[in-house]
Parts: structure tokens; sequence; C-alpha cells
């Protein structure tokens, strides 16, 4: 085994991936508000923060899965580019059909996504703290969301 110890006070991996998608959407939604949405309808805050908190969700069902083998750092390291580069190839290829700037926005705020959910899951996850703090950075993310959305 690798160096992992269980901590039964330690936070929900799928709540650390949550928080941490969280975290991420927040980034991603202010770091994306200069950069053109090739469509409102569909890349908005709203939905990039939705698709971020469901991701970290996800990663969060992941990093429970192989925190504790042998290479479990590495292997969640690897999901995550995989995750990543299968996000930007999709994204070349709807730009490629397309056109329209979704390749530019997309690759920024799915970068901004995936480095915080692959750095993010695994600290927070050690994290002793009630379950229910994980609600302050969703909260966070949808009202941070909702406000560049309403603007």
């Amino acid at each position: 085994m690798g160096g992992y110890t269980y901590d039964p006070d330690a936070l929900s991996p799928q709540l650390a991936g949550l928080a941490a998608g969280s975290v991420g959407a927040i980034a991603a939604s202010l770091i994306a508000l200069p950069v053109d949405s090739p469509n409102e309808t569909i890349a908005n805050p709203v939905t990039v923060t939705l698709a971020a908190m469901l991701i970290g969700a996800l990663s969060g069902r992941l990093w429970r899965r192989v925190r504790a083998q042998r290479h479990g750092s590495r292997s969640f390291m690897l999901a995550t580019i995989g995750g990543f580069t299968f996000a930007s190839l999709a994204l070349a290829l709807i730009e490629w059909q397309v056109g329209g700037g979704w390749f530019t926005y997309g690759a920024l705020v799915t970068g901004v996504v995936f480095l915080s959910i692959g750095l993010l899951t695994p600290v927070v996850s050690r994290a002793v703290v009630p379950a229910w703090t994980v609600a302050i950075p969703v909260v966070l993310a949808l009202a941070v969301a909702a406000g560049i959305f309403a603007s």
C-alpha cells in the first residue's frame, strides 16, 4: 500500500471533489470574464459552474477508488490529465466543425477546472471538517455564476 491511512473523521472524497469543483468553477467563471463566449446559451457561467461541480463530484468518486492503491496519486493525476485531454480534443473538434472561438473559451475554462480538481480533491479529502462545510464553496460558486450571468 501507499502512504494512505484511513481517517474516519476526514471529509468524504466525493464531497471533497464537489468542493474542489466549486472552487474551480469560481476561478473559471472569473477568468473567463474577458474572453468572449462562443454561445451565451450554452457557454455561460451557470453551465460552467454546474459542469465543474459534476466533474468534481465524479473525480471525488474516482479518488475514493484509487487513493489507497500503491500508485493512487499517480493514477488520479493521469485520469485528470486524460479528462482534460479528452475535453480539449472535443473542443478542438467543435472548433473545427463550427468555429466561433469554442476552443479558446473552452480550453481556458476546462484547464482551470481540471487543474483545481486535480490539485484540490486529494488535499480537501484529508480535511477533518463537518460535511455541511462543503455547502459554502458550492453556494459561493452558484452565487458567483448567477451574479456574472445576470450582469
